[in-house]
């Protein structure tokens, strides 16, 4: 796959079936569209291409800070792995924003052979709300290139989206989630040192910093988890809260790796892959109350 940062880097005008759009998440939805890319382009024996954007036009038009679902390098590597040949990774700005659909349209005719654009019935190029499904049909048959509309993802009755994953992770509903994605959410970060207490428990935990910047964090609660270090990937619990048994005032993500004591870690990134929910975090009588809900914890994680 080759990655370009704008389309004039791209030489040649070559052929492409093309789809455009945040893609945060590259959820379910979302990966319908990149297959019939794929699909469609093998049929003609063209490229096929993503135009995606970081951050996402709705932060950058309504100013407001947007965590995304998924990294600019996790997502690359996901459409990768989809079988798209070509993504140009474009900065989303107010610059960017305000073109119209017809300027736009022509930027990518200037640099693109283009068959096709594959894209959700909601679609919508340039500035404002002209640039529609029908107004690229309507350029497509004067132009020369095809629109293919691709149905909205369905879940429990409800279109996919990125919103509504957010939403959902809010919950803690993290089955709901990964249905939705198709894959496990996940949470990178560093491990970092704790107050040692998981040990006094008996069950040593990682405390993780999780990156902040590129990810959302679940509501809190109590989780089962794979845990991605040192290149291993290891089944574990994961708790994320306050603490309230212990009366803390700072947010901690913590993470116990069944049947392993992992020490000195500190500093190495890690993954944290969420697989169920578990529980709520709430607060315990004692330690020993704590200690024996833990083991049903573990119990439950072990047998998912």
């Amino acid at each position: 796959m080759e990655i370009y940062r704008t389309l004039e880097k791209i030489d040649g005008r070559p052929p492409v079936v093309l789809a455009i759009g945040s893609f945060d998440g590259l959820h379910m939805g979302h990966r319908k569209i990149l297959e019939k890319v794929r699909e469609e382009a093998d049929r003609r024996g063209v490229k096929s291409m993503i135009i995606t954007f970081a951050p996402t036009p709705r932060e950058v038009l309504s100013g407001q800070k947007e965590i995304a679902l998924m990294k600019p390098e996790e997502k690359s590597d996901a459409i990768r792995t989809m079988g798209i040949e070509l993504i140009c990774m474009k900065r989303f700005d107010l610059s960017f924003a305000s073109l119209t659909p017809d300027i736009f349209l022509k930027r990518l005719l200037t640099y693109l052979n283009l068959k096709a654009i594959v894209a959700g019935p909601d679609h919508s190029i340039g500035k404002g709300e002209e640039g529609g499904i029908e107004y690229l049909k309507r350029k497509g048959k004067k132009l020369g290139f095809d629109v293919i509309v691709v149905p909205k993802a369905r879940y429990k009755d409800m279109e996919v989206s990125s919103q509504l994953i957010r939403k959902t992770l809010k919950t803690g509903k993290i089955d709901d989630v990964n249905d939705m994605l198709g894959y496990a959410y996940r949470i990178s970060g560093t491990v970092i040192p704790g107050l040692q207490r998981g040990r006094t428990l008996g069950y040593p935990t990682l405390n993780i910093q999780p990156d902040l910047v590129n990810c959302m964090i679940p509501a809190f609660g109590v989780y089962c988890v794979s845990v991605m270090l040192g290149g291993e990937n290891m089944p574990g619990i994961c708790n994320i809260g306050f603490r309230p048994t212990f009366v803390e005032d700072h947010l901690s993500m913590e993470v116990h790796v069944f049947d392993r004591d992992l020490e000195h870690q500190y500093g190495k990134p890690v993954e944290i892959r969420f697989k169920h929910y578990v529980r709520e975090e709430r607060k315990f009588e004692n330690k020993n109350a704590l200690i024996e809900q833990i083991k049903k914890d573990i119990e439950i994680c072990k047998k998912n």
